[in-house]
């Protein structure tokens, strides 16, 4: 083969291997999401869904939202916002909680299983009034990858189940907020992921990359010429 159709096609892996590292690049990175508007759900059935429907599994990384007044000023009723989530990682799952609630910042983290079954609870982190879930938590007792339902709500608003141990959302929740509260939070996730579509448009980086490998192809045929 003369030595100009080797150098060509060297160059054209070389290229080919960096479109395809700029493309796992992109796909790697961590994703944030949204609560939909004007509010995620509250039960198993209305809880917004953050598991994604592509093909390619991606780090969730925060979910934002904020916790709202659903009844009036006269007779203000307390937000409790469900996500459903995909933990992938059982050991490393944690969320940690920044809020600003407008009275003293108090809130509670709940995460149900598929069937609605509390599986953890937390109302303070012990630094403050906000909760948090730590890695390692669901290891003992050890708790299987999948669907789960994660609930932030205000003090004192509970599952309405004052028979089963662990309490179940069966019959929904009971509401005694202490006290009412409004304002907007994040939620940071290690362990959980989401399904993405993989991407059709190249990104900018990957765009400069594809025309620095054609540049280096034609200097290196220009020199070959020379």
């Amino acid at each position: 083969m003369p030595l100009n159709k080797k150098l060509d096609k060297k160059l054209t892996g070389l290229l080919a291997g960096l479109v395809c590292y700029g493309l796992s690049a992109s796909v790697a990175q961590a994703v944030m999401i949204n609560e939909v508007n004007p509010d995620a759900g509250e039960v198993l059935a209305t809880a917004q869904d953050t598991t994604g429907s592509g093909a390619i599994q991606v780090s969730l990384d925060s979910i934002s939202g904020a916790l709202i007044n659903l009844g009036t000023t006269a007779e203000p009723v307390d937000d409790i916002d469900m996500y459903k989530i995909l933990i992938t990682d059982p050991a490393a799952f944690s969320v940690t909680v920044a809020a600003s609630l407008s009275v003293d910042n108090d809130a509670m983290l709940y995460l149900f299983d598929a069937a609605g079954v509390q599986v953890l609870v937390d109302d303070d982190d012990g630094l403050g009034n906000l909760p948090q879930f730590n890695a390692g938590d669901l290891t003992d007792p050890p708790s299987a990858p999948g669907m789960y339902f994660l609930a932030i709500n205000l003090f004192l608003t509970n599952p309405d189940d004052v028979v089963s141990d662990p309490p179940t959302l069966d019959n929904g929740w009971f509401r005694d907020p202490v006290p009412f509260q409004t304002g907007p939070y994040t939620m940071s996730l290690t362990g959980v992921s989401t399904a993405v579509p993989p991407p059709s448009i190249p990104e900018p980086g990957m765009l400069a990359l594809f025309g620095l490998g054609l540049v280096g192809m034609g200097v290196a045929r220009r020199r070959m010429k020379v």
